[in-house]
């Protein structure tokens, strides 16, 4: 099952919505904006660095070559103007004008090949013009070489147009003579001859050129680099792209995102969404429900408890076992502060640290760590000996008055010193012992159990529990991790409470209640959250989700 898709619905099922989307696009927002900014920052970066190029153009006029063409007796008649046009274009980019032009200026530093990949000759549409362009890094020598292109086309075309003339000229001389050598001076054809060839000499004389420079280049345009435009293209670019790799690193990140999809795969209920401790509470390791109880933090744990009492009305479950799927999870802490919740509403509480490779209970309690189950297990501790009872009529709460003390509990048994191999002292048959032990002084028994899916240790144990209470952290789960969970959960013949999402974002509302508290002192309300009312976490889909959790798991 791929529970780590692109764009996940916040209802579970349907087609992804535009909060969808833009969801996505929040959790990838460092990438997003990085990509935005870097792509567009490196094409004007790139722009800067480049030497800069410009452009002059001139422009020369095409004369009709009917003109030329009717002269001593040539054949004249309709030519197509575009037409023209274009071959004088081509004729412009023979290899004889561009030696003119580079030999016009000696020292340019060009051969004929880079001249014709900076210049070009185009057509100006709807008239009898022509533009010569030239690009240089130099504008001045851009503008030398674009007005010395345009002349050195129109003196080639003059030399054409000329050499044309000449030979015309010769024909008709050399037929004169050869009608004077045969008599026929006196003919008709011979005066034609003679008149064609005045013609001709008249145009020799007063020849001008068929293309003239009209414009010679006065200036030069900046061509390259253009950085604005660059930059505004980068930018689109960018932002397609800052998309395109949001969207696909979603799409490759397989951490589970939706407490639904883990509802879903697991179908089990969730029976709360625990905030993440504040950076000061992270810093001390100490546990809310004991150093503020009328924070944000405490009345997540106090739903919690209210959801347990009414997930587990059906089952009366005594000993109830905390674990996760895989270490750092918030496992420990999580079990900590319900077992005081429970403890601060009344309930005899006896929280037993089950996890004998990495224990940590007695940290966040400020407790020796021996003795403890170890030495339990060992003989060389009596239970009463090795429970703690934590004293919590001495909890002060944010506005200095005592925490309200009910008539509840709570009693700490520590793990002991820790064991890389709990096989070698039989501990699964001496914990189960153990549990059966504290039944009679604990109206509930928590047990902190180790991960599921490294070690089996938590499995094992799962036959000497009456439920399970499993812990994890929204967006740290992954989908290869769910969907292992689910089948060890499957293959557990214990009942499963529910859920408990650590790591879940500070909502609006937490906020609101947050405000109501500091008017509302826990004490007034502590009672009354023993009751088993529905809780609001319980909707309709997850009571059904709990059902076929039931029939499905036992």
């Amino acid at each position: 099952m791929n529970t780590g898709r692109v764009v996940t619905s916040e209802a579970g099922s349907g087609a992804p919505s535009l909060l969808d989307y833009v969801g996505v696009l929040r959790r990838r927002k460092w990438i997003f904006l990085l990509t935005l900014v870097l792509v567009p920052a490196g094409a004007i970066a790139f722009s800067l660095s480049q030497t800069p190029i410009y452009k002059a153009s001139a422009d020369v006029l095409l004369t009709p070559q009917d003109a030329v063409a009717g002269v001593g007796g040539g054949q004249s008649g309709y030519v197509d103007p575009a037409r023209v046009a274009e071959t004088q274009a081509e004729l412009a980019r023979v290899p004889t004008v561009v030696r003119m032009v580079l030999d016009s200026l000696p020292g340019n530093g060009l051969t004929l090949e880079k001249f014709l990949k900076a210049s070009s000759v185009t057509v100006t549409p709807g008239s009898d013009l022509l533009s010569f362009s030239v690009k240089n890094s130099d504008p001045r020598l851009a503008r030398q070489l674009a007005t010395a292109y345009a002349k050195a086309f129109s003196e080639y075309g003059y030399g054409l147009d000329r050499k044309a003339l000449q030979a015309r000229h010769e024909g008709i001389v050399t037929e004169i003579a050869r009608l004077e050598a045969e008599g026929g001076a006196r003919g008709t054809g011979y005066r034609d001859l003679v008149r064609q060839d005045q013609q001709v000499a008249a145009a020799l004389a007063v020849q001008t050129p068929t293309a003239q420079v009209v414009r010679e280049a006065d200036r030069a345009v900046k061509v390259a680099p253009r950085t604005v435009r660059n930059g505004a293209l980068a930018t689109v670019l960018g932002l397609v792209l800052a998309l395109g790799v949001a969207f696909l690193g979603d799409a490759l990140d397989t951490r589970v995102r939706s407490v639904d999809v883990v509802r879903d795969v697991l179908g089990i209920p969730v029976l709360g969404q625990l905030p993440s401790p504040t950076r000061e509470m992270q810093k001390e390791g100490g546990l809310v429900m004991l150093s503020d109880p009328t924070s944000l933090e405490a009345e997540s744990f106090r739903t919690l408890r209210a959801n347990l009492n009414f997930a587990n009305d059906r089952y009366q479950a005594q000993v109830i076992m905390v674990t996760s799927a895989a270490g750092a999870e918030g496992k420990s802490t999580t079990a900590a502060n319900l077992a005081v919740a429970l403890a601060r509403a009344g309930r005899r509480v006896v929280l037993i640290d089950a996890d004998l490779r990495r224990p940590h209970l007695h940290q966040l309690f400020g407790l020796d760590e021996r003795p403890g189950l170890t030495d339990v297990v060992l003989g060389d501790a009596e239970i009463g000996q090795a429970l703690r009872a934590i004293d919590l009529a001495d909890t002060m709460t944010e506005q200095g008055r005592r925490a309200a003390r009910g008539a509840g509990s709570l009693e700490v048994l520590p793990a002991g010193h820790a064991l890389h191999d709990p096989d070698e002292l039989g501990a699964e048959a001496a914990v189960a012992r153990i549990l059966q032990g504290v039944r009679d002084r604990a109206d509930v028994v928590l047990v902190d159990a180790a991960p599921l899916l490294p070690v089996g240790d938590a499995v094992a144990l799962s036959a000497h529990v009456d439920a399970l209470l499993i812990v994890a952290r929204l967006k740290s789960l992954r989908s290869a991790t769910l969907d292992e969970l689910e089948r060890i959960l499957s293959a557990a013949p214990v009942a499963k409470l529910g859920i408990i999402m650590t790591g879940a974002p500070r909502s609006r509302a937490y906020s609101t209640y947050q405000r109501y508290g500091v008017e509302s002192p826990t004490s007034a309300v502590e009672p009354l959250l023993t009751s088993t009312v529905r809780p609001w976490t319980a909707r309709p889909e997850e009571e059904e989700a709990r059902e076929q959790g039931i029939r499905r798991h036992g």
